[in-house]
């Protein structure tokens, strides 16, 4: 599969598809900076992929009409390439559908570490390289937030582990089918950060940022 590492002029990184509140608050896309922001531009692989692969990638992210859209993205190659090489590039990127910001949930430490893992194995460059050992990600300070944490996740872990299994289970008979399911992901996600927000974080403390 060729690949080769790439700047995105003008995007930079989120983590502002919220995930699961105390466990894993934030997951990653890319959007546009504003004007306000001074982070560097995203840094990432580009594939060359296949119809059917790419179609297989999308649907590991949630598919078509999922919590992702597509974007394109003009990309600049770096690394050890030729100068006609580094002519810019048109890719497909994912950026969040409905972003949960100011503040962005924190990613969990898990979730950072494998990204940082995966920028310093492809080499990418060294200052981007300190903006994501820079990023800060969720974690719990005091006994009351992890009180909250593990009542919260008591309530609604096994409701999300169950709809994550049929989805698993509705993927396989390929794509489009049960709509109603996603919709049940959305609702139940939706109440899941409505409860936080409107009950666990005042009472218990946040559980998408760490103040």
């Amino acid at each position: 599969m060729k690949s080769l590492q790439a700047r995105a002029q003008g995007y930079v990184i989120r983590f502002n598809l919220a995930g699961i509140p105390y466990q894993e608050p934030g997951f990653s896309g890319i959007r546009r900076r504003q004007k306000s922001e001074e982070d560097p531009d995203v840094v990432g692989i580009a594939y060359l992929l296949t119809g059917t692969e790419y179609e297989r990638l999308l649907r590991s992210e949630g598919g078509r009409g999922g919590s992702y859209i597509e974007i394109d993205v003009s990309v600049t190659p770096l690394l050890d390439l030729t100068k006609e090489d580094k002519e810019p590039i048109q890719c497909k990127s994912l950026q969040t559908r409905n972003p949960r910001e100011h503040p962005h949930p924190f990613p969990s430490n898990r979730y950072i570490t494998l990204i940082r893992t995966g920028a310093g194995a492809h080499k990418f460059p060294e200052e981007y390289l300190s903006y994501l050992d820079d990023l800060s990600f969720y974690r719990i300070r005091t006994f009351r937030t992890e009180a909250g944490r593990v009542l919260f996740l008591g309530i609604w872990l096994p409701i999300v582990v169950l709809i994550f299994s049929l989805m698993a289970s509705a993927d396989k008979l390929g794509p489009g089918k049960f709509a109603w399911l996603r919709k049940f992901q959305e609702w139940t996600f939706r109440q899941m950060w409505r409860m936080h927000d409107g009950l666990f974080a005042p009472v218990f403390g946040r559980g998408d940022i760490t103040s």
